[in-house]
């Protein structure tokens, strides 16, 4: 199930983001937490089922400060 990810809540590699896109209905992009650390987090798109290199994508850094703030994400969580 989708959570919301709330402004410093922490994330753990290899967990599955989605960035909700604020201008288009329904529309999301999933990513792949790859590094973590205290104050960020970076991902990679999630294209695993596309069977493509991860180096043809660039890492995307996530602060903490800007969730809640500036973007929308949510977080999946399988406990649910």
């Amino acid at each position: 199930m989708w959570k919301p990810l709330i402004s410093m809540q922490r994330v753990n590699s290899g967990d599955k983001i989605r960035y909700l896109h604020p201008d288009v209905k329904k529309a999301e992009t999933l990513f792949k937490v790859v590094k973590t650390d205290e104050h960020y987090f970076e991902l990679l798109p999630a294209v695993d089922e596309a069977d493509l290199p991860r180096s043809l994508f660039a890492t995307k850094i996530v602060r903490y400060f800007d969730i809640g703030y500036t973007i929308q994400i949510e977080v999946w969580d399988d406990c649910v």
